[in-house]
């Protein structure tokens, strides 16, 4: 199992996405960013909204396109 940042994907369940805010602060469209992880825009929003939390390699692809570490994409509530 990969660990991402000290933290494994698991431990981001139940924790408040802060993926929409990291990529409008970037000024990115969700249909951009979804082009460039591999993925449909319905997943992307849903990860946004905290409904799924991205499988560890697109969290990486993720992190990587917002420029930011794979722990910054969710935070405690």
């Amino acid at each position: 199992m990969n660990i991402i940042g000290s933290l494994e994907i698991r431990e981001f369940i139940g924790m408040k996405p802060m993926i929409a805010d990291l990529r409008k602060s970037k000024g990115l469209m969700q249909m951009y960013v979804a082009d460039k992880i591999g993925v449909k825009q319905q997943q992307l929003s849903n990860w946004e909204n905290g409904k799924a939390y991205p499988r560890h390699d697109y969290a990486i692809k993720l992190a990587k396109v917002l420029g930011v570490e794979v722990g910054e994409l969710y935070k405690e509530e």
